[in-house]
């Protein structure tokens, strides 16, 4: 990659001054078609009964796309990419032609498969692109063919397909990493949102412009930070929710990165308003589902969440649809959340495709940050309240894990890494402290606020109760395997990692089986899980 990307990057914007004319028609099979959005980020115009559209535009977001109509898919621009979109690179005030096809498609039925947090770097040291042509993508594949046969299949990307630190140590960006997949077979249309580590980190240094000139790749290989389709008539969004800042010292250890790619996380003013004018066109009480890198919501357990109001303001701009579901990636663990403040929102964040940005040392399990097993989703949108279903890479069923302590304690008591770990970090969990004797930690990641898990030893309950403690699969996955005696601390390792799905009890023996028991609201199980004791305690903990 060449370090001339910035001045390509600027030439990408108007070059000068006023407005003009893009236009362009809509077909399919070679016929008009009429009504169709046809979008310049800011204005939205439809066609009219030959097809036609016709805007006068200052080319500031340097695209122009349709809201593609129910029933019909854009022909795609490689087997990835729908053909929704146009660059627009002529000068601002020079006319620009850009015509749209169209194919039907029977969307009576439909499935979504959702990926995030891919972070595709080529790095050599972490194999990620083996790693996801090899373990994910036979699953997505499997998971697509078994969706196909019932319906329509889509693909939705969360954000942080690549990773910003990365790309001119790896020569890896956006463009390149939807090369990979497109290479490495992936099945199905796939639609984006940009996250946090899709920029380009060695745009600095022009304020107000650092975002959208930051995004030059992304809108080159995915188009518009903020669009919308309509499937088999629910109308989906799609939103940018990071504001790229990039200010501060360049990072000296990373070619060509020229701030500390910093972000903001909230949607930009200018999307917020092209929302509102997209859903004038929406019949009110329709399905809606938006796409988002940064949750909307979110509970204690991370910090990583759209700025105060956002939510407030969504809520407005949805006040004619009474259920919006909301997907979103970003933090490296699954959190069902919801708020009584805006009930019209049900929210489901999903942890990495790449685990932990693929840091697992060769021979230990692919976890997330919350230690749930590296996976994907899948969505069946027949259904009238669709709810995603979980699909381990690995092909554990399960969404729960269970450990008996007594185990994790003689682990960490005789482990040289976890001793130096308890050295460094002696504010963290030690699990080898008499005080866990005979303690049951369950980590159950498909929690939803409002579910109660019991704890039964020989049938009888135990008292339970949350916590923020560290998995221990975790620690012994992602910290120890790097520590030596000549290890110093590191600040991103001081305290425990927290997830908002862990529940612990005190058993009364060391030896009783335990019932891990999964309540909903009304009373109904809807998981059951068994623990023999004593259950042992290594990296290929299940």
């Amino acid at each position: 990659m060449k370090k001339y990307v910035l001045i390509a990057a600027l030439l990408l914007l108007p070059l000068c001054a006023g407005a003009g004319v893009v236009k362009g028609k809509v077909t399919a099979g070679g016929k008009p078609v009429a009504g169709v959005q046809v979008s310049d980020g800011r204005q939205i115009v439809l066609t009219d009964a030959k097809g036609r559209y016709s805007m006068r535009t200052d080319k500031a977001d340097s695209v122009v796309f349709i809201t593609t109509p129910s029933g019909y898919t854009a022909r795609k621009i490689d087997p990835l990419r729908p053909g929704f979109w146009h660059l627009l690179t002529a000068p601002a005030g020079k006319k620009e032609v850009h015509d749209f096809v169209l194919e039907p498609q029977d969307q009576s039925k439909y499935s979504v498969i959702f990926i995030t947090d891919t972070h595709f770097a080529a790095d050599p040291s972490r194999n990620d692109l083996k790693r996801f042509k090899c373990t994910v993508m036979p699953v997505i594949r499997r998971e697509y063919s078994r969706a196909a046969a019932k319906g329509a299949v889509f693909s939705v990307n969360l954000g942080d397909f690549a990773h910003d630190r990365y790309w001119y140590d790896f020569g890896l960006n956006e463009e390149g990493a939807e090369r990979f997949l497109s290479m490495a077979g992936y099945p199905m249309t796939l639609y984006s949102v940009s996250g946090n580590h899709d920029n380009d980190g060695a745009v600095a240094g022009l304020g107000g412009r650092t975002d959208f000139v930051s995004a030059w790749n992304y809108r080159h290989t995915w188009g518009p930070s903020c669009y919308s389709v309509n499937i088999g008539g629910d109308h989906w969004v799609f939103m940018d929710s990071v504001e790229y800042i990039n200010d501060g010292a360049p990072d000296a250890k990373h070619k060509n990165i020229n701030g500390r790619r910093n972000y903001t996380c909230r949607f930009l003013d200018k999307d917020i308003e092209w929302l509102r004018k997209d859903l004038e066109f929406v019949t009110p009480g329709t399905r809606i589902f938006l796409c988002c890198h940064v949750p909307l919501l979110n509970d204690s357990s991370t910090s990583e969440v759209l700025a105060p109001g956002q939510a407030a303001i969504m809520d407005d701009v949805f006040k004619d649809f009474p259920t919006v579901y909301v997907f979103s990636g970003h933090t490296h663990k699954y959190i069902n959340t919801s708020s009584g403040d805006f009930p019209r929102f049900k929210q489901f964040i999903f942890g990495a495709t790449s685990a932990s940005m693929w840091q697992h040392p060769a021979g230990y399990q692919a976890i997330g940050t919350d230690a749930s097993e590296q996976a994907i989703n899948v969505l069946d949108c027949t259904e009238p309240d669709p709810r995603p279903r979980y699909v381990a890479v690995s092909g554990n069923p399960s969404m729960m894990r269970i450990y008996d302590l007594n185990a994790v304690g003689d682990f960490y008591r005789n482990d040289e890494g976890c001793r130096i770990f308890h050295r460094l970090y002696p504010d963290r969990t030690w699990y080898a402290d008499p005080a866990y004797t005979n303690m049951i930690y369950v980590n159950y990641w498909g929690y939803i606020p409002g579910q109660t898990v019991e704890i039964l030893e020989d049938g009888k309950p135990l008292e339970v109760s949350q916590t923020l403690r560290d998995d221990p699969l975790y620690v012994i996955t992602y910290i120890t395997p790097k520590l030596d005696e000549g290890s110093k601390p590191s600040k991103s390792n001081l305290k425990d990692r927290k997830n908002s799905h862990s529940f612990v009890a005190t058993a009364t023996t060391a030896t009783a089986p335990v019932c891990v028991r999964v309540k909903d609201p009304e009373g109904k199980v809807v998981y059951e899980q068994n623990l023999f004791r004593p259950k042992p305690f290594n990296k290929n903990a299940k």
